[in-house]
């Protein structure tokens, strides 16, 4: 256990994610087996979307990635960085890089990414995509921000700490309240990576309907529900700097909806 430990800390932190993301996949898999309850199995995808919400769409998206708003005060921030911390995709910093990278050559052969073949893409559903190209450059400003800082450099301890104290109290919680919740942010994040930039997916929901020629991104009123807005993908591509897609679409974007009350 322990030479796993020590190689475990060799790695970098995007293989670091890789693993824990393959155990947690697990572990939901199993534990739904060995302990399947409806009720805690409801909660879990509650707050499933709830981390996708907050941790993901608001924190790591909105307000690290693309800098759209400023949280209204420290305890606001704090707690968004720690659900971003949650979500298990990586630091802040990681996971900012590989998305700015992205926005710059969206859906070309320098879009870490791109979609190509079938297993291509079932590796970038499970979030498996190249970081050699990405550059540490466009994460500058984001590396200057102490408080970020803080979340990259102590990442795994702030991580260990809420399922540490759910697998003390018992197996099963640690399987529905963390376990199921961050296996339904995984699932988003795979919408977001996959199927939001498909055109086979986009002919399956809006006929190939699309408002310019940015990239293959679409919209979705559908996926938006599932994941509190963030189903307006192609709305976010065409203005990346923008907290609440419904200034640009007039639909409903609830993770918008909801930065106005915790922005400054």
């Amino acid at each position: 256990m322990l030479t796993l430990y020590r190689y475990f800390k060799t790695l970098s932190n995007y293989n670091q994610v890789l693993g824990v993301q393959a155990i947690i996949y697990i572990v939901a898999a199993l534990g739904l087996v060995i302990f399947w309850d409806w009720k805690l199995f409801l909660i879990g995808v509650v707050l499933g979307w709830w981390l996708f919400c907050v941790g993901i769409s608001i924190s790591l998206h909105k307000m690290v990635s693309h800098k759209t708003f400023v949280p209204k005060n420290q305890l606001i921030k704090f707690i968004l960085l720690w659900a971003g911390v949650q979500s298990t995709l990586g630091s802040p910093i990681a996971f900012a890089a590989g998305h700015r990278q992205h926005h710059i050559n969206s859906d070309t052969d320098l879009d870490p990414f791109k979609l190509s073949s079938f297993w291509h893409n079932v590796k970038l559903w499970f979030y498996h995509f190249s970081i050699i190209d990405i550059s540490p450059r466009i994460i500058k400003d984001i590396a200057a921000d102490s408080d970020i800082k803080l979340f990259h450099n102590h990442y795994w301890k702030i991580w260990a700490i809420y399922p540490s104290i759910l697998l003390c109290i018992g197996p099963i919680y640690f399987v529905y309240l963390f376990a199921i919740p961050v296996v339904y942010g995984f699932l988003g994040m795979s919408y977001v990576t996959v199927i939001a930039h498909s055109t086979t997916w986009n002919k399956l929901f809006n006929n190939l309907k699309k408002s310019n020629n940015l990239d293959d991104s679409w919209d979705s009123d559908f996926f938006s529900v599932l994941f509190a807005g963030e189903g307006y993908h192609h709305t976010h591509h065409k203005s990346p700097g923008m907290y609440n897609y419904s200034k640009m679409n007039n639909k409903f974007d609830f993770s918008g909806w909801l930065i106005s009350i915790l922005k400054r």
